[in-house]
């Protein structure tokens, strides 16, 4: 089997609880195929000097009130980065980007360069169409290959597209996470792309219990909120659903300078590892977020899904995919008529789909690598 180097660009900066797991996936898929080194990059925006920038230039408020506000948030903020770090370093081998950002440097024509997963090819995202994203730098005589992938739209600009195509024709495979990023690719003139879902779905299923083993167990039932975008509408019915079951409510939440919602126990700030643990024991979920839907799918727990207010093809998408389109609420439906929690949810089928999508994915990379 190959044992070279496999160099993968994938998000890693951001505060985001799926960014960080999908890259620990990404490494437990690959390792059977090699040495999974992960770019060690930055975007502009997620940089001390980016982050400071999204509160200073506020537009919403005055300088004195936007300065304010940055001061106010930055031990929080210093708290998330130390926190995901910690978290990327112990589990990620990191090499140094400036290769892959100059174009200058080493680079191995023997080695593979890898591409995803996550949302890598959202240009409104990335605030542009990111070189290391898509090894805009890398040489042409170098491998390249990408793994669930993702655009993170139904449809891309044609301007976009006209920019993306001549990177991505250097690809010698490519994968991507939606079969709607599929249809953006074939819509360029570049055919043969499969659709393989995100790596936490299809890395090994030990690997989140692997992670979350040294966080106790928590004993008693709960719904358990996942919300990346408040929505009052989720919090009023994970309360009565709760209510209904004689259950609590924990919700994860970001700052500590922010009271949980009434009737909620906050999970603030909770590490990686605690955060798998919550849905580990949760009863049910009530999410609005992709990653969130991946895990009740995980650790086989029914989920209760909200639209976002952007980027839900990828939720519509897993959710269809797996058979439980059912489970998202319709935004119209009153708080009160929301019955999607008693709808019973055929795990061994669900189970059965994510091993059929593993297998898929194996036999995408076994034929890659096997011509190296």
């Amino acid at each position: 089997m190959f044992d070279k180097n496999i160099y993968v660009s994938t998000i890693i900066d951001s505060y985001n609880y799926g960014t960080v797991l999908q890259a620990a996936a990404t490494r437990d898929v690959l390792e059977p195929y090699g040495k999974p080194l992960f770019v060690d990059y930055c975007r502009e925006a997620w940089t001390r000097k980016g982050l400071q920038d999204i509160y200073l230039k506020d537009k919403k408020h005055s300088l004195p009130i936007n300065v304010v506000r940055y001061l106010v948030a930055l031990p929080e903020l210093k708290t998330n980065k130390k926190l995901f770090r910690t978290f990327v370093e112990s589990q990620l081998h990191l090499v140094n980007a400036d290769s892959l950002i100059t174009g200058k440097g080493q680079f191995d024509a023997q080695s593979v360069y890898c591409v995803g997963s996550d949302q890598t090819w959202n240009e409104e995202l990335n605030k542009g169409i990111d070189p290391v994203y898509t090894l805009k730098n890398v040489p042409s005589n170098c491998r390249k290959i990408s793994l669930s992938a993702s655009f993170g739209r139904p449809s891309i600009p044609a301007a976009e597209a006209a920019k993306m195509k001549p990177l991505l024709e250097q690809f010698d495979a490519i994968s991507v996470r939606e079969s709607s990023s599929v249809a953006i690719l074939d819509h360029m003139g570049i055919k043969g792309s499969v659709a393989l879902k995100d790596p936490v779905l299809l890395c090994r299923t030990e690997l989140w219990y692997e992670l979350s083993r040294n966080v106790p167990e928590h004993k008693n039932p709960y719904v358990l909120i996942y919300m990346l975008n408040y929505n009052q509408r989720m919090i009023d019915y994970a309360r009565r659903l709760a209510d209904e079951k004689g259950m609590k409510v924990r919700i994860v939440t970001f700052s500590p300078r922010k009271p949980s919602p009434v009737g909620c126990e906050s999970l603030c700030q909770p590490t990686p590892e605690q955060w798998l643990s919550a849905f580990r024991d949760a009863d049910y979920v009530v999410t609005d977020s992709f990653h969130g839907t991946c895990f009740s799918i995980l650790f086989n727990k029914p989920m209760i899904v909200f639209d976002p207010p952007r980027y839900s093809v990828r939720l519509t998408d897993v959710l269809k995919d797996f058979g439980l389109s059912n489970r998202r609420v319709e935004p119209e439906v009153a708080i009160k008529e929301i019955d999607t929690a008693d709808g019973v949810i055929d795990w061994n089928h669900v189970q059965s789909e994510r091993m059929a999508f593993k297998k898929e994915a194996n036999v995408f990379l076994n034929e890659y690598f096997s011509t190296l």
